[in-house]
């Protein structure tokens, strides 16, 4: 029997050789896995770079845009001091609407009707929706506009549509303006 297996000591290193070379071969997968990271993180760090990067850039984007926002702000606060707009009541809502149309008489359309809507409370102030339908030329409503804007400053476009319908020779077209007349609301109106 010792000429086979060898002599007890022989036999019981072979047994250690072939129990160590087993545990190195159990061992491998664990070290890869643990050196694989660190063979990539050169490429994972140069991402990592690029995406820092790119976040840089996006900031720098965004404290653009807070810079230019904050000065429109302080634009459109020194304009809100320097016009201080008085807004009128609600209440006034027909002879707003007769000035409305006058203006846009004035100006060259032919209204057709002029609705104001339901008024609703929005923060510190009333809007009060008013619709206002006619025929004119496009650059007659331009003008309108203009001077819809200078002669009531309380007073936005929401929405415009002009519709022209085709083989019309005379260039006229109808419009539907939306408006929005901004107002003081209800409960700071002083009454009379």
């Amino acid at each position: 029997m010792n000429g086979i297996l060898g002599t007890g000591r022989t036999f019981r290193m072979r047994i250690t050789a072939i129990a160590a070379g087993l545990c190195v071969l159990g061992a491998l997968p664990l070290c890869f896995a643990r050196v694989n990271p660190l063979l990539r993180s050169g490429t994972y760090a140069g991402e990592q770079k690029a995406k820092l990067a790119a976040l840089r850039r996006k900031e720098a984007d965004l404290a653009g845009s807070l810079t230019r926002q904050r000065h429109r702000l302080g634009e459109c606060r020194e304009a809100l001091t320097r016009e201080k707009i008085q807004l009128e009541s609600a209440g006034n809502v027909n002879q707003r609407i007769a000035k409305l149309a006058d203006l846009a008489e004035r100006t060259g359309l032919a209204v057709n009707e002029v609705v104001p809507g339901q008024a609703a409370r929005v923060g510190l102030y009333e809007t009060v929706p008013v619709s206002l339908v006619g025929r004119g030329k496009y650059p007659t409503c331009v003008t309108f506009l203009r001077k819809l804007k200078k002669t009531f400053p309380d007073t936005s476009v929401d929405s415009f549509e002009l519709t022209r319908k085709s083989g019309e020779a005379d260039g006229a077209a109808d419009f539907r303006v939306q408006l929005l007349w901004y107002t003081t609301p209800r409960a700071h109106t002083k009454r009379k």
